[in-house]
């Protein structure tokens, strides 16, 4: 047998390892998807990100403000908050914003 062939039979019986699966990229969302996920008027969300309360993940090169899956919890953190009767400064201590 040659060289050429036992590497061939060699390589055609070890198996190769599959390449791991790719990461899905991370769900961002629009203001307006938060809004939707929310039920918060947009003058709500402005100040809650004029306040600090909540801060944009990315900026689209549009100028578009992008957030993520943590940030809409923690929105959905907030509303629970204010629903309970918490102020913005009980909100912003427990943020650490």
């Amino acid at each position: 047998m040659a060289m050429s062939d036992s590497y061939a039979a060699t390589a055609s019986r070890a198996p190769h390892p599959a390449a791991p699966p790719a990461a899905p990229a991370p769900r961002l969302y629009l203001s307006g998807d938060l809004r939707a996920a929310t039920g918060l008027a947009r003058t709500h969300l402005d100040f809650y990100l004029r306040e600090g309360l909540i801060v944009p993940t990315m900026r689209t090169e549009s100028g578009y403000l992008l957030f993520d899956e943590a940030e809409l919890a923690t929105l959905r953190r907030i509303i629970a908050w204010r629903e309970d009767g918490l102020g913005l400064r009980e909100i912003r201590a427990r943020l650490g914003r």
